[in-house]
C-alpha cells in the first residue's frame, strides 16, 4: 500500500535556509531546459483555484505531481485557505512511492525559499527596510526568508485586513528577533521609504503603483501565478530590470503578461532567474522586479532534498 505521509511528520524537515540550494537548483533546471515542469491552472469557481504541477529531472531519483488548490470561501470563514497534496514517483519504473499530505507546506516552503534567492541576487545589500504586502502564511515566510539574506531592521505589514495584518504583525515579533515590526495603513509612504517590498497576494488588480516608486527599489511579486492575478502596476516593469522564474509562464501570468499585452514591454525584457545565480550582485541602480508563477520543479527539488527523512519517516 502507498503510504501516505501528512503535514506534521513533512513539517520538521522544512527551513527556509536550508532549501535554499534546492530553490537554486530548480531556477537553474529551468534556465537551461533540463526540467520537465509543465503547469496546468483550474478555476472551479469564482473563488477558488487548483494549480496542477509536475516535474521531471535528468538523474533524480524521482518525480513529482502537485494539485495545490486555493479557496476564498476557506480564507473567509478564518480557516486555512490553502490545501493540497504532492504524488512521488519512481523515476526508473513510474511506480508510485508516496502521497505527501503536506497541506501546501511543502509549496510554502519552497516558495519562502525562492523568495530568499532572488532576495540575495537582486535586493541591495544596504537594505534595512522591507514592506510586506499580504497578512497569509506566505507572506510570514517571505519576512523571514528575507531576514535569512538581508540584514533587515525594520519591517512594515500591509494588508486589505488591518486585523489580519495585526495577527501577522504579532505573528512575526513572536518569530523573529531584533526587528521593528509595525501595520501601516498608508501603502504609498509605505512603499516609498522601504528598501525591498515583496507582495504576497491573491489580488487581480494592482496594488504597487508605478509613481510611489524610486531607482533601486527591489520588489519581489510572489502571487504572480494565474492569468487572474496582477499585484503590481505593469508599468512598473517598463523602467525596471524584470525577472522570472520562467519566461514561458511570464507570457501567461500576473503582471508581466498584462505588461505584455498593453505593449509596455517586449518579452525579451525577462532574464530568467537562473541564468544569473552565479552573477550574484544586490547593488543595481535601476529598479528590480522578481515574478515568481512557481513551478512544479521547484516542489520536485524541494522534495528531492527532504526525501530520505520522508522515506525514513513513513517507514517509521
Amino acid at each position: 500500500m502507498i503510504p501516505v505521509i501528512g503535514s506534521e511528520t513533512i513539517r520538521p524537515f522544512l527551513n527556509i535556509e536550508q532549501l535554499i540550494p534546492a530553490a537554486e537548483l530548480a531556477f537553474q533546471a529551468i534556465s537551461d531546459g533540463r526540467a520537465q515542469s509543465p503547469v496546468y491552472v483550474l478555476h472551479p469557481n469564482d473563488l477558488a483555484d487548483i494549480h496542477v504541477k509536475s516535474a521531471s529531472l535528468p538523474g533524480c531519483p524521482i518525480f513529482t505531481v502537485k494539485m495545490a488548490g486555493w479557496s476564498q470561501i476557506l480564507a473567509d470563514r478564518g480557516e486555512p485557505a490553502s490545501s493540497g497534496m504532492i504524488a512521488v514517483f519512481d523515476s526508473k519504473t513510474c511506480k508510485p512511492l508516496a502521497i505527501l499530505q503536506d497541506d501546501h507546506l511543502i509549496s510554502d516552503y519552497r516558495t519562502a525559499a525562492a523568495g530568499a534567492v532572488v532576495a540575495r541576487l537582486l535586493a541591495p545589500q544596504s537594505a534595512r527596510s522591507a514592506l510586506i504586502v499580504g497578512t497569509g502564511t506566505q507572506a510570514r515566510l517571505q519576512a523571514e526568508a528575507l531576514l535569512a539574506v538581508r540584514a533587515i531592521k525594520t519591517f512594515k505589514i500591509w494588508g486589505r485586513d488591518r486585523a489580519k495584518a495585526s495577527e501577522l504583525c504579532l505573528s512575526l515579533e513572536s518569530r523573529l528577533t531584533g526587528v521593528s515590526l509595525q501595520v501601516v495603513d498608508d501603502l504609498p509612504t509605505a512603499v516609498a521609504k522601504a528598501d525591498v517590498i515583496v507582495t504576497a497576494t491573491g489580488a487581480k488588480e494592482p496594488l504597487i503603483q508605478a509613481d510611489w516608486l524610486r531607482p533601486g527599489h527591489h520588489i519581489t511579486s510572489v502571487g504572480s501565478d494565474d492569468t487572474t492575478k496582477c499585484e503590481i502596476d505593469p508599468e512598473i516593469l517598463k523602467d525596471s530590470e524584470v525577472f522570472v522564474d520562467s519566461k514561458a509562464t511570464a507570457l501567461m501570468y500576473g503582471a508581466t503578461a498584462r505588461a505584455l499585452s498593453a505593449n509596455v514591454l517586449t518579452e525579451d525584457a525577462f532574464t530568467e532567474i537562473g541564468s544569473v545565480i552565479s552573477r550574484e550582485s544586490g547593488n543595481r541602480k535601476a529598479t528590480t522586479v522578481a515574478c515568481l508563477s512557481g513551478l512544479g520543479v521547484q516542489d520536485l527539488t524541494t522534495v528531492n532534498a527532504i526525501w530520505g527523512e520522508l522515506a525514513s519517516a513513513a517507514i517509521g
